[in-house]
Parts: structure tokens; C-alpha cells; sequence
């Protein structure tokens, strides 16, 4: 049993758009009830929208047509809304549509006539679990933030320019919160400290982030689709952030850890050795060394670096020559199944470089230094190498750090990066001090 309606005139008959109601016998659930559908028909192809009419088994005759004329009304009222919205599509590009663009065409525009709705704390939990796992970190610890700022999860619609901005005051004054992955749950930190600005900038981020990707996926400006028509990140901008002070620490403090070192122990020892040993390979970070599965090769290390190895076509690839000065502490930590041993010594990558900057944090008391972290292993390189009294060229060291110039990026696309260059630039840094 169906109902027909032909949205346009058309003597060939095999472009017209047609609606029909259906009940099929086969989706009948186990109690006899069934829903009405209407079949959408175009150029000869057909897709069934389901309703929210119910069918009972004494709405239908014997031979299953539907008597109940109520039921009947409302699914004709269903297909003129349908038909309406058809009939407006420009002729020419329905043609050249196909029957699921024409069905998400009217679909959108069923949905225009109510308010476009979506939780978006459960969709940011949803593209939070397709990233990597310190990302997907951010996105949960952002959107826990975020239902703390509202009292309950917001709809998409409440994430306005004005609530932008008390979000990003909330974010300043909050105090901390410790995010747990496994439970999903928050709890306050007893501490006198607030966020820092680089929270407030990386939580309105990822909102940022979610808002576009929704608009991404629930507009569609082919078919005039826009379910988010306005992007309130036009108007609202995410805070930058202020260029950081240099993190380098004077080539005199590297020397009296080279000196030091053999004295120490325990996390003191660890700390200073993992700084040494990120110096020489270049800036490699703990991370890298934490997970790193590749072993030395002709006195070469190769890996990924892990930081961004999904944001450059390359993966980030890294090759470093370990110098004869560094081998002594590269030997000292040599892992059997990974690069180096840490993750036999500690259970997590976070216990790693939390152990390794409290040891650099005990030296720094001993000698009564400014303090730093292990990063500033990184900066101290870069900027050693740069220094007059090295020369190398910025270029160089941008490469030693695997860092993105784009300004010579269709460079890179033709020429092959000469590794031996950045080897013997690193040998000359290392040249500096007595090992």
C-alpha cells in the first residue's frame, strides 16, 4: 500500500522526485508493531525514511493496507512537507543529484524547522577518542573544564561569543584540577596555584577545535546545508601565546654537569644524564627516549619524532649520529628491547620525565642555580649552535631541531636533506665542552 506524489511535471518520468508511504512486513517487530516509512524516489533509485508513526496490527486490513485513517493523515502530512521542500530544489542541479544528497537535502531542511541540537561535551568525547593519547588527555581535561564552567554539558548553541569570554576568565581562576583518563573523572588540587596561560589558551583551543569540526560535519554548503551557519571563532579569538624567555642555559652550567655527573646518584644522577644525553643527540626529548624502539645502526640513531610526527609530511623523521662523547652515557642506559632502558626502570613515560625533573631540580639546589627544565636541553643546543662562537647557520639548526621552516618548504619538496651537514653542525656544538 503507498501513497504517490510527483513533486515536479516531468514527461520522461525518470528525474522526478516521488514520495510514497510504505509499511514493510518484513521490519514488523515481535509485539506486531511496525513504523510507516516514506519511500523517497529519484532517478529510479529509492530510500526509506522511517517515521515516528506507529502501525498496530488493527490499523491494517487483512491483506496489510492501512485503515486507520488518522495514521493515514499524518503520514500525508509527513510527504506534503517533503514534497514542499522538494519542490523548491533548483531543477537543474536536482538532476544532477543523487538519491543520498537528495534525501540529506530534505532531511536538513526537516531538521531546519526545529532547532539544530548537539551535545557538544559528548561530541568532543567523541573526537577526543580518535586522537593520540596526550591529545585525547587535553580534549577530556578541556571539555571536564568546560561542564564545570556551564554546571552540566552544554549544547552547541550555548557556546557563544559571550560565553567564550567568561569561559576564558573561569579558566584563569579556577584552581587546578587532576584529570583521571580511566575514570573520566576530575578532582580539585589543593593548591594555591591557578591555571597557567598556556591552559587557558590550549582549553579554548580544543573548544575551538570541536566547534569547527562540527560545522565541518553538519554543514554542507553544496546542498545549502547550514545547521551552523555563523563560526563564532570569527569574532572570539583564542588568546596567543606571548613569546616565552629563552629556556637556554649558559654553556658554563652543561660543563659543570659533565664534571658532576660521576659523583651523583640516584634521581640526581638521572636527571643530569638524561640532560647530557638529550644535548648530544641534538634536543631528542624524554619522550622519544622513553619510548624509542629502534637501536643504534652504523653509529646512527633513527626514529619519529613523536611530538609531531602526525603534523609534518616526513612524520618528523630524525637521524643522529651518536658522537664518541655521548656513547659513555648512551652505554650507561642501553636498553635491550628499546633504545634506551627507561621504561623498565619506570612504568610510564609521565613517571619518567617527572623523575628526571626532580633530579634536575636537586642538582640545580646543590649548585644554587636559576632554576630549569629538562627542555631548556633543547634551547641550550639551538642556541649554542647558532652563537658566534659555533656559527652554524639558523637554517642548520632548524633542521637539527626538526622544526618547520615554511618558508623554505617547497624547498625541502626538491632537495634531500643532507644528514652529514647536521651531524658534523651537532659535532661542533659538542666540540665546546670537555667530556
Amino acid at each position: 500500500m503507498f501513497y504517490k506524489c510527483f513533486t515536479k511535471n516531468d514527461t520522461k518520468g525518470n528525474m522526478a522526485v516521488t514520495f510514497d508511504f510504505v509499511i514493510l512486513p518484513h521490519l514488523k517487530k515481535k509485539d506486531g508493531t511496525n513504523y510507516i516509512r516514506i519511500r523517497v524516489t529519484h532517478a529510479r533509485k529509492s530510500k526509506y525514511l522511517k517515521t515516528n508513526i506507529a502501525v498496530e496490527p488493527e490499523d491494517l486490513t487483512r491483506t496489510g493496507n492501512l485503515k486507520h485513517e488518522g495514521k493515514k493523515d499524518l503520514a500525508l502530512s509527513e510527504i506534503r512537507k517533503m514534497k514542499d521542500i522538494a519542490s523548491k530544489m533548483p531543477t537543474r542541479a536536482t538532476d544532477a543529484m543523487t538519491i543520498d544528497e537528495v534525501v540529506r537535502y530534505i532531511e536538513a531542511r526537516l531538521a531546519e524547522q526545529e532547532e539544530f541540537r548537539l551535545n557538544f561535551a559528548s561530541y568532543g568525547m567523541q573526537l577526543a577518542g580518535k586522537k593520540k593519547p596526550a591529545t585525547m588527555y587535553n580534549y577530556k581535561a578541556a571539555i571536564a573544564c568546560l561542564c564545570r564552567f556551564f554546571g552540566y554539558e552544554p549544547d552547541i548553541s550555548e557556546i557563544t561569543v559571550r560565553t567564550m569570554r567568561a569561559f576564558e576568565e573561569f579558566i584563569k581562576t579556577e584552581a587546578r584540577h587532576a584529570h583521571s583518563p580511566k575514570t573520566q573523572q576530575s578532582k580539585e588540587i589543593k593548591s594555591k596555584g591557578k591555571k597557567s596561560e598556556r591552559s587557558v589558551i590550549k582549553y579554548t583551543g580544543i573548544v575551538r577545535a570541536i566547534y569547527k569540526e562540527a560545522r565541518r560535519e553538519f554543514n554542507d554548503p553544496d546542498l545549502d546545508i547550514m545547521r551552523l551557519p555563523v563560526d563564532i571563532f570569527e569574532y572570539y579569538k583564542v588568546p596567543r601565546q606571548k613569546p616565552s624567555a629563552h629556556r637556554d642555559i649558559p654553556a658554563e652550567w652543561v660543563q659543570m654537569m659533565i664534571d658532576q655527573r660521576a659523583g651523583l646518584t640516584g634521581r640526581e644522577r638521572l636527571g643530569v644524564d638524561v640532560f647530557l644525553l638529550s644535548f648530544g643527540l641534538m634536543g631528542m626529548n624524554a619522550a622519544d627516549m622513553y619510548e624509542c624502539a629502534e637501536k643504534i645502526r652504523d653509529g646512527v640513531v633513527h626514529y619519529f619524532r613523536a611530538k609531531t610526527t602526525d603534523k609534518r609530511d616526513d612524520r618528523a623523521e630524525m637521524y643522529v649520529r651518536v658522537e664518541d662523547c655521548v656513547k659513555p652515557l648512551y652505554e650507561a642506559y642501553k636498553g635491550r628491547v628499546r633504545l634506551f632502558d627507561f621504561h623498565t626502570r619506570y612504568s610510564s613515560k609521565t613517571g619518567f620525565v617527572l623523575a628526571v625533573n626532580a633530579g634536575l631540580r636537586q642538582w640545580i639546589e646543590r649548585n644554587k642555580l636559576k632554576d630549569f627544565t629538562f627542555y631548556s636541553a633543547r634551547h641550550t643546543w639551538a642556541t649554542l649552535g647558532a652563537s658566534k662562537q659555533v656559527g652554524i647557520d639558523y637554517a642548520l639548526v632548524t633542521e637539527g631541531l626538526c622544526h618547520v621552516d615554511n618558508a623554505r618548504k617547497m624547498d625541502n619538496v626538491y632537495i634531500r636533506k643532507d644528514w652529514e651537514r647536521v651531524w658534523d653542525a651537532n659535532a661542533k656544538v659538542l666540540a665546546l665542552f670537555r667530556w
